[in-house]
């Protein structure tokens, strides 16, 4: 192909979250250069909750080179607990750290998110942090002025030229809303001030906070509380712990929602007498928190469009995610390793792709990352749904099926298992491996003792046993469905 450029390659990331900051370490190690826009002044959230991250993401991590710094930072999970909200009835419990090292020969592990983004931007060298950029509001991007290149306009009249954008910069996502007008012909683009409209749906809203470890509380358990319409959470850290309220809306809803101070102190009166742990109440527990409280929707759904032109979008800014299943931020990675990898094969081949090869590499981006979207979706809203109960079903799940079946200890087998370990991984980077032999063997591998690259085709395991598991739970949802009426 020829060469259409002198400049060299240069992605430009929209947004300066945690899969940017992953983004960044990656590109480094692809030796592709980048530059990452962020709109605040700094990086750090003002209000801090909790993240999971699950043993696939830990295999990324080791592959870059800062595992050991994120274990650092992290606990963890050792169990899982669900009870009643309203009496402390204890319904089924799974050691799921025992579960995740012996299928994956890693722990899945719990930390607060502002620790992660302080560690992934201090672990990044020198020249990348010089990268990063804070007080960047993107108000505009064009391919109009170069027909290799894109061109990023900033409100504080910052110009970035770039061969492509990412765009990850969340559920309201500029870059997104950019996109659209260009694919959709508009040559203006769209107002500064005018906020991106959320293309989700909200079931659920989110009080959370976090406390110092509360006494009587184990490190890396965690506490799900089920209620009608309502349920709540107390995950304990090693030095901390974090709450959550989810109540259920009288109606999905989509689009954006604010809520104010007023809306936070009188859902956590509401719902103050309900249990969040064993002896603690939502009362209790939000009475050591430190910081603020914040109040979210929480918003589910997937975008049709990933791409356009030289624009692709990653993250919460195609998939938003109910974060029960701590699958948002691990999902974003998947998304930065899939089109790192191939970005990078075409690199090697043609230092300056034109617009139409760089299209071909998003549209097969979002082809692979559809093929892990059943497995994604359905652990993400299977367990609101069980502990928040919006239907007799639910209930009768949470409270019988489950703990008479096992069903539980089957979707972590059969379900959970099978998917983590087909997830992929950065495909020229060596991993040192996990510390035991997981009996579920990973689907994909990079480097072999520095020879060679292996390119693995996806696994269907994962699909097909996820399949099974669910008629699994729905006949026996169904079998005692008339059952729901009496409750």
């Amino acid at each position: 192909m020829a060469k259409t450029s002198d400049k060299p390659f240069r992605v430009i990331l929209v947004g300066g979250g945690l899969v940017s900051l992953t983004a960044a370490h990656i590109l480094s190690k692809a030796d592709i250069d980048f530059v990452i826009l962020e709109k605040h002044d700094r990086l750090l959230t003002q209000i801090g909750s909790l993240l999971g991250l699950i043993p696939s993401t830990l295999r990324i991590f080791d592959q870059l080179g800062i595992l050991d710094d994120v274990t650092a930072i992290a606990c963890p999970v050792v169990s899982n607990y669900v009870m009643s909200a309203d009496d402390q009835t204890l319904f089924s419990n799974l050691e799921s750290g025992k579960h995740f090292r012996t299928f994956h020969g890693r722990d899945s592990l719990v930390t607060h998110r502002p620790f992660l983004i302080d560690v992934l931007y201090k672990t990044l060298p020198p020249s990348a942090k010089a990268r990063v950029k804070v007080g960047k509001l993107v108000t505009s991007i064009s391919t109009t002025s170069s027909p290799d290149g894109v061109r990023v306009e900033c409100a504080d009249g910052t110009v970035e030229e770039g061969s492509m954008v990412i765009g990850a910069d969340g559920v309201y996502s500029k870059t997104r809303q950019i996109m659209e007008a260009l694919a959709s012909g508009s040559s203006a683009a769209p107002s500064a001030s005018e906020e991106p409209e959320a293309p989700y749906v909200s079931t659920y809203r989110f009080l959370f906070g976090n406390i110092p470890m509360p006494p009587g509380v184990t490190a890396g358990v965690n506490y799900e509380c089920a209620s009608d319409g309502v349920s709540t959470q107390l995950m304990a850290g090693t030095d901390r712990a974090w709450l959550g309220v989810y109540e259920a809306l009288d109606q999905p809803t989509p689009g954006n929602l604010r809520y104010t101070d007023a809306d936070k102190e009188a859902l956590l009166k509401k719902y103050s007498h309900l249990y969040v742990a064993p002896g603690w109440t939502v009362a209790d527990a939000f009475a050591l928190r430190e910081g603020e409280m914040g109040l979210v929707p929480l918003q589910e759904g997937w975008v049709e469009r990933w791409w356009h032109a030289r624009i692709v979008l990653v993250g919460d800014a195609v998939r938003k995610l109910d974060p029960h299943a701590g699958l948002g931020y691990n999902s974003g990675v998947m998304d930065m390793v899939v089109l790192a990898n191939k970005l990078r094969r075409l690199l090697l081949a043609d230092p300056c792709p034109d617009t139409e090869a760089l299209g071909a590499v998003f549209a097969d981006y979002q082809a692979q990352m559809a093929l892990y979207k059943p497995n994604t979706d359905y652990l993400s809203r299977v367990r609101p749904r069980q502990l928040g109960w919006l239907t007799a079903k639910d209930k009768l799940m949470t409270k019988y099926v489950i703990p008479w079946t096992g069903l539980n200890k089957l979707g972590v087998r059969y379900v959970l298992a099978p998917f983590i370990s087909s997830l992929p991984v950065l495909e020229w980077l060596e991993e040192k491996g996990p510390p035991g032999k997981p009996r579920l063997p990973y689907v994909h591998h990079a480097l072999v003792e520095g020879k060679g690259v292996v390119v693995p085709q996806r696994s269907s395991q994962s699909l097909s046993l996820f399949t099974g598991a669910f008629a699994v739970a729905a006949i026996a949802a169904a079998g005692l469905q008339y059952y729901g009426r009496i409750l």
